[in-house]
């Protein structure tokens, strides 16, 4: 995996031009030629980075639904809400990394063949912990606006992370659940 996290470091830091097999071998400090010889082509390496980036993204979702239904069995609904935003909010730190090569990713999809299906990928591990998380506060209906919610977590956390917008906050992300289930 070291040198998938490597792209995924070089994805966020340098965007897709930054992605070289050099410069892979250089941040994962592996002996030159080390990256090509398990991805020859860069169509290949950058494929590879996106499912094991898909990965990463299913597993923190993962480790928040586990805190919510903690959460709201010892506490309550509302409080589990707050536990969300919370989390979310301090997500866009420290993943700050995996939610621009998730962007730099997708972007990539669109204009490259080679990466076609990689942008759903990416989005559908990312949305899945929205997805859970209406469902369950929603009390299961099906209507629930949930790209709606995705789109305004991702406005504001890319806003942020490219430093054009203050950091969001557990109230603002709160807010965008409440607003999206119609509920004051």
């Amino acid at each position: 995996m070291l040198i998938l996290d490597a792209v995924i470091t070089l994805l966020a830091e340098r965007g897709l031009d930054g992605v070289t097999h050099r410069a892979v071998d250089e941040v994962a400090k592996i002996p030159q030629g080390s990256t090509s010889y398990y991805y020859r082509r860069k169509p290949d390496l950058l494929n590879a980075a996106c499912e094991y980036l898909a990965e990463l993204l299913e597993k923190d979702c993962d480790e928040l639904q586990v805190g919510f239904s903690e959460r709201a069995a010892s506490e309550g609904v509302d409080a589990a809400v707050e536990y969300v935003a919370e989390e979310l909010a301090d997500y866009t730190d420290g993943a700050r990394h995996l939610f621009l090569a998730r962007l730099e990713l997708t972007l990539a999809a669109a204009r490259q063949d080679y990466l076609a299906g990689a942008g759903e990928k990416l989005a559908q591990a990312a949305r899945r912990p929205i997805a859970f998380f209406l469902k369950l506060i929603s009390g299961g209906r099906t209507d629930v606006p949930i790209e709606t919610c995705a789109g305004l977590i991702d406005g504001i956390s890319l806003m942020y992370a490219t430093n054009q917008g203050p950091k969001p906050s557990k109230e603002q992300i709160a807010s965008i659940f409440r607003t999206v289930l119609g509920e004051k």
